[in-house]
């Protein structure tokens, strides 16, 4: 490894292009691209994934008529899960070539992936053309191809970032960045709120049923293809991965050692994490929409206000991350998650309370109570891995995480046998609150590391 790595101070593989020791105007420049662009990227990454729940769901009939409510259910479930058992794959794959041939390269290739994938979804005929189980086959077919661009995205775009921030601000460049995942569903929101005033969804055969609901879709697509465009021209590589000399196989590499021991802690963290957030994802617009009198247009405005505090949750505890540690952060988002998540969401799907007020005051607290974490995470992960693994071991921890979760429909049938249906995702958000705080215990604190000393010390072994 070259000597001006060696030597350098936080932050200063770039401020060495002035030899002021300060960044230069043009790295700040390089700087924001690749932040903007982390943050551009996720978003559509999320909106991909939260269309279904929002967009999608009021128009399942489409796929499968004259399903009950526990039906509808697990068919919504059904294709959560296709995604999300996509993304190990697109980690495994793509994390490979992010660590090799560039994350920038890799970036814009699966955002533009999954925005092929979102137009031909928009595309798709419904069950009264080809028959529920093929327009089901085909829905879930393309839910699984998307997660695995999806599970790419995440391997590229937010180390080639966090490469780019200085110690002190990476927690909250990193929340800042992953607080766009509440950007999605605030979009997703806003276009179902618009499609359905010109669209009304009444019944199999009303417009947002056959046709309203692929607009989102669409849209999605288009912008994807934008952020993926922007990647590609205006985004490079940070210095210390241009100087860092790539590994034959960075996924081998990576379960090796020290990497290995914290890619562990990491998948055990981000399973947790999953566990909890699955159920203010897909499972709390499904207990909203059970209460008498809500209706699909009153989950659209729901989920505008919850975009509000669920970023403030990103950005809170990112921030906590750099004042007072990744692992105190943890620990806090984590009792969040144990105490207060529970009774929310047993209080939504008791039907306990009544009216879109109070119910979407309770919405807005769950989703602060869970999605904490995942303002920590990002930083805490990509700090725990040398350059040369990073995004093998930031996108397959991550990405690998979400399968044991995502069957959490089953897990819910399976603990209605022991317990009323209503406390199931209550439970399943306090489990996943108990293994975050247990995996954050068996790491180290990562606050103000810096990536050329870890870089330095691998070196060394």
């Amino acid at each position: 490894m070259s000597s001006n790595i060696e030597s350098a101070e936080p932050g200063s593989v770039a401020s060495t292009e002035s030899g002021s020791g300060a960044p230069t105007r043009t790295y700040e420049q390089r700087r924001r691209r690749a932040i903007a662009s982390a943050w551009a990227g996720f978003g559509v990454d999320s909106f991909s994934i939260y269309v279904v729940s929002t967009a999608l769901l009021p128009a399942m009939g489409y796929f499968q008529a004259n399903l009950s409510p526990d039906q509808l259910s697990i068919f919504v479930g059904m294709t959560l899960a296709a995604t999300l058992v996509g993304r190990p794959l697109g980690a495994l794959i793509f994390g490979h070539f992010a660590d090799t041939i560039g994350r920038r390269r890799i970036g814009s290739i699966t955002i533009y992936g999954f925005g092929a994938i979102s137009l031909l979804m928009a595309c798709l005929p419904g069950a009264e053309a080809i028959g529920g189980t093929l327009a089901t086959a085909l829905l879930i077919g393309l839910r699984f191809v998307e997660g695995i661009f999806l599970g790419g995205e995440y391997t590229a775009a937010t180390p080639l970032a966090l490469e780019y921030a200085p110690p002190g601000r990476r927690g909250f460049i990193a929340g800042c960045i992953q607080c766009s995942a509440s950007v999605g569903p605030f979009v997703v929101a806003i276009l179902v709120t618009i499609v359905l005033l010109f669209a009304p969804n009444a019944g199999l055969h009303s417009p947002y049923v056959q046709w309203g609901w692929r607009i989102p879709f669409v849209i999605g697509a288009i912008l994807a293809f934008i952020v993926a465009f922007y990647l590609r021209r205006q985004v490079e590589d940070s210095e210390i991965f241009k100087q860092t000399e790539p590994a034959k196989a960075p996924l081998a590499k990576m379960l090796k050692g020290k990497s290995g021991r914290a890619f562990i802690q990491a998948y055990l963290i981000m399973t947790g994490v999953f566990i909890a957030s699955n159920m203010n994802i897909s499972v709390l617009p499904q207990l909203l929409l059970k209460n008498k009198g809500f209706t699909a247009s009153d989950l659209a405005h729901t989920q505008l206000i919850v975009a509000a505090p669920s970023v403030a949750a990103y950005i809170v505890f990112a921030w906590l991350g750099d004042k007072i540690g990744r692992k105190r952060s943890l620990y806090i988002a984590g009792a969040l998650t144990i105490f207060v998540a529970p009774v929310t969401l047993t209080l939504v799907a008791k039907g306990a309370v009544h009216g879109w007020g109070t119910l979407t005051l309770l919405a807005c607290i769950t989703g602060f109570s869970i999605i904490g974490p995942f303002g920590v995470v990002p930083a805490y992960i990509n700090e725990r891995f040398t350059t040369a693994v990073r995004s093998s071991g930031w996108g397959v921890a991550y990405s690998t995480a979400v399968v044991v979760p995502s069957f959490f429909a089953y897990y819910q049938i399976w603990l209605s046998h022991l317990v009323p249906a209503v406390y199931t995702a209550g439970i399943l958000a306090a489990l996943g609150g108990v293994i975050i705080l247990i995996a954050t215990r068996s790491g180290p604190e990562t606050r103000g590391i810096d990536l050329h000393a870890l870089e330095k010390q691998a070196a060394a072994i």
